[in-house]
């Protein structure tokens, strides 16, 4: 049987990654989770964070993506997300001073959905920086 899967991580402006892997992992709203060959059908959303994959031959790879969505059908994995930086696209000093902001941002009195949009930011900026080795 065979142990590898079609994957592909699709944004609004490219596919970010398409070929065959023999597992990723990530993090979903329900939890950490992890996708081998002939997985059973599946919907999940994705949070931000770091998708992990090991290719065909055995290669690690990461990649960073704020939110999404994911699907296990036929032995294919499709991860649908409005953004995704492969290692080595990160801009370090953009996402420090997003960081910066946002934790600004965070000690500030305002309304909980500047609150929320801050804590987003956050989030998004230490993915990034996760991703960098930063």
């Amino acid at each position: 049987m065979e142990k590898t899967f079609d994957f592909e991580i699709i944004t609004p402006e490219r596919v970010v990654c398409h070929g065959t892997v023999q597992s990723i992992s990530a993090d979903g709203t329900e939890g950490a989770f992890g996708i081998l060959a002939h997985h059973a059908a599946l919907m999940t959303e994705l949070l931000t964070c770091i998708i992990m994959v090991e290719d065909s031959g055995g290669k690690t790879m990461r990649f960073a993506i704020e939110g999404g969505f994911l699907e296990v059908v036929a032995n294919r994995v499709t991860v649908l997300t409005d953004t995704c930086l492969k290692e080595g696209e990160v801009d370090i000093e953009n996402a420090r001073a997003e960081k910066d902001a946002a934790e600004k941002a965070l000690t500030k009195v305002g309304s909980a959905e500047e609150k929320e949009r801050a804590q987003a930011a956050l989030r998004r900026a230490d993915t990034w920086l996760k991703l960098a080795n930063w």
